[in-house]
Formats: C-alpha cells, sequence, structure tokens
C-alpha cells in the first residue's frame, strides 16, 4: 500500500437520512463488516477486507482500528469499524487504510455507499497540522502489476460527517467513477489519514459499505444472479446465472477467486449453470462466475455453498500476504511431533481458512504453517 499518494478528492456527494437502505447489488464481500477475524491488526477486524495501519515516523501499527458493537447500523448483534486516530501524534501521525480489492475491467463504473460518523473531537474535523488529518471514502483503480493507475476520493468532513458519535452515523455515497484502460482491479474502501489525538471523544466510524458497478455499454449484463445453496452431504448442489444478451457469451466459474475446472465432481464450469456432484465439505465456499463478451467482462455476485448435518472438522486460519504458498502440515503428538504434509495453499485471500476433512470429530492433530518459498 503506497503512503502519502495524493488523491483525487471529490466534494459532490450524496447524504442520505439514517437508517435508509443501501442497494441490492453489491458487489463486496461482508459488506455489512458483521463477520470478524483476528489479524493483521491486534484486535478484530472484517473478513474480507484489507487493513493497514502505519505512523509517519515509527513505521507499521497494530492497533489502528477494530471491529465494534457500539458502531454497528445495519442488523442486531453486528459489528462497525471503529478508526483510532488517538493512537497516532502530531508528530507520528497515524494513517489507516481499509479497504477491499476486486476484479474490474477497463470502462465499468462504480459508485461507493457507506456509514460513517466522528466524534466531536476528530482530528479531521479541525484540520491543525500539516499534512492535514483526513477521513475518505476512497475508489480506485489498480493495472495487473497492481499498481493504482486512478485514485478517487470524497472527503467526508466536507461532504458534512456527523459529530456525534455512532449514534449520528449516515449513509455516504460517492459520484460515479469509471475505470480507465488497463484497470485489473478496483479498490474501495475508507482511508484515515495522517491522524492524532486531540482530548475527549475524537475517534471515527464506518459501517455497511455497498459498492455498485456498471458494466460497459455492449458488456454481458446479468438478469439473474446465482443465488446461496444448501444441500446435505452426497448431493447436487447448483449453481446458475442468466443474462441478457448472449451473443458471443463465455462463462468461467470460481471458488474463492479461483478458477474451477471440470472434472471428479464438478460439471458445468464453463457454463450458465455449474453443477457440484456429491458435495462435501471439500466444496463449501464462496462461488461466482465472470462473464466476458468482446466488449467486457463482468462478475457475477457471490453466492455461498453450505452443507447440512456434516461432520465436524478441524479449520486452520492462514494470515499472510496475498500470492504467497504456505504448506498446513500436522501431527499426532506436540513433542516429539512428527509432522505430516496436509495440504499446500497460495493465498487467495487473508486470513484464508483450510478446512482438514481428514480429520472428522474427536481425532487429536496439532498443526503448524510453514512459508513456502
Amino acid at each position: 500500500m503506497p503512503l502519502g499518494r495524493a488523491l483525487s478528492v471529490t466534494v459532490a456527494l450524496s447524504l442520505l437520512a439514517f437508517g435508509a437502505s443501501l442497494g441490492q447489488a453489491n458487489d463486496l464481500v461482508n459488506a455489512n463488516l458483521d463477520s470478524t477475524t483476528v489479524g493483521p491488526q491486534a484486535n478484530a477486524t472484517p473478513t474480507g477486507w484489507s487493513v493497514v495501519a502505519t505512523k509517519a515516523v515509527s513505521g507499521a501499527f497494530q492497533d489502528g482500528c477494530s471491529s465494534e458493537t457500539f458502531c454497528n447500523v445495519q442488523g442486531p448483534d453486528g459489528f462497525g469499524l471503529f478508526f483510532k486516530p488517538f493512537q497516532g501524534t502530531v508528530a507520528d501521525a497515524i494513517s489507516v487504510y481499509f479497504y477491499q480489492d476486486l476484479p474490474a475491467v477497463e470502462g465499468t463504473k462504480y459508485t461507493l455507499s457507506g456509514y460513517a460518523a466522528g466524534e466531536a473531537n476528530f482530528c479531521a474535523f479541525f484540520n491543525t497540522n500539516t499534512p492535514a488529518p483526513s477521513a475518505f471514502f476512497v475508489v480506485e483503480f489498480l493495472d495487473s502489476a497492481n499498481t493504482v493507475i486512478a485514485s478517487n476520493a470524497l472527503d467526508l468532513v466536507i461532504a458534512g460527517l456527523p459529530n456525534s458519535g455512532p449514534g449520528s452515523m449516515a449513509i455516504f455515497t460517492t459520484p460515479q467513477f469509471t475505470a480507465p484502460a488497463n484497470t485489473a482491479t478496483v479498490r474501495a474502501g475508507a482511508f484515515l489519514l495522517n491522524a492524532y489525538g486531540t482530548t475527549g471523544a475524537q475517534s471515527f466510524f464506518v459501517d455497511a459499505f455497498d459498492l455498485e458497478s456498471e458494466a460497459p455499454a455492449g458488456a454481458p449484463v446479468i438478469t439473474q444472479q446465482p443465488g446461496n445453496t444448501t444441500v446435505s452431504p452426497g448431493s447436487t448442489a447448483t449453481f446458475s446465472v442468466t443474462i441478457s444478451n448472449l451473443t458471443g457469451a463465455t462463462y468461467q466459474w470460481q471458488i474463492n477467486d479461483t478458477n474451477i475446472s471440470d472434472g471428479g465432481n464438478i460439471s458445468g464450469a464453463t457454463t450458465s449453470t455449474l453443477s457440484i456432484a456429491n458435495a462435501s465439505a471439500n466444496d463449501i465456499g464462496r462461488y461466482r462466475v465472470r462473464i466476458a463478451n468482446t466488449v467486457s467482462t463482468v462478475f457475477s455476485s457471490e453466492a455461498v455453498l453450505a452443507l447440512t448435518a456434516i461432520n465436524f472438522y478441524p479449520v486452520i486460519t492462514i494470515t499472510g500476504k496475498i500470492g504467497d504458498t504456505y504448506r498446513v502440515d500436522y501431527s499426532t503428538e506436540i513433542a516429539p511431533a512428527t509432522w505430516i504434509s496436509l495440504s499446500t495453499n497460495k493465498l487467495t485471500i487473508s486470513p484464508q481458512m483450510i478446512i482438514d476433512s481428514s480429520s472428522p470429530l474427536s481425532n487429536t492433530r496439532f498443526y503448524r504453517t510453514v512459508l513456502v518459498p
């Protein structure tokens, strides 16, 4: 995450009343931030989202934000995200980048919405330091080398950020931004930049994001998204998608952002309907389909496959850098340990969960993860 780069900031906004509903065609995973995981921050943060916190002088920092119930605005027993500007000082300001990366293509238009509020003494309300403290909703576009090629931001303070804490959170919506040539990824989220502690109530809060996309003219248009599916073990699960313009369309189904091929219990991986026969715990995951024609490529929303009446299996959580490869080993004894390789896994998300389906019920196993060069 490059720090200190310039953002193209807009003050245009759409501010809706507290409690209004967000759109339904949401591209984001865990958009309401209600699923949480510990790592890479010291405290839990939203699953499927990246968090990078750093201080201007002392560098990487592990407590820039955390998931908290007191800033939840969507549904019961959920979470919002609590940013901690008080962890910085004027001499060593803190910046926290909270975002999610999704595949994107040139010409697609994006709009980001979400809830946000500050407290009365939030440093971004006063602008008394250089560089100035600030809070943004951000939509960036990256190329295939993961380099930012366009960065757009809505300045929340200029747009009217409430200052009465999480109880005053309101929805903000960015203008529509178009992915430029060579776009491979869209990055969406909230950035807290150059922040420092003041006195009293001084925090910043966000929750319930919605990233809406509009494909270029002539691109495949999805008229029916795949739906979540729950089946019993050994049954067949299917996911289907419908588009309005079939001419020249190709399909590629994915699980957890990785392409699926026909074979074994999988069929229809490159058609509009994916079938998973004899479904097992190994097939549990997030499914979506990439649809392309001569104009553009679009991705469906994600659908989850779940199983009923399944055994309980150990789950190993790996937190690391996207693209790195980790080997998971197990042993039946702590000391002396004889390590047996279970699986080798290239991280597509972080944290990533690995299921040991070879160890159901009450078997005793100990696990370790090893970074593979």
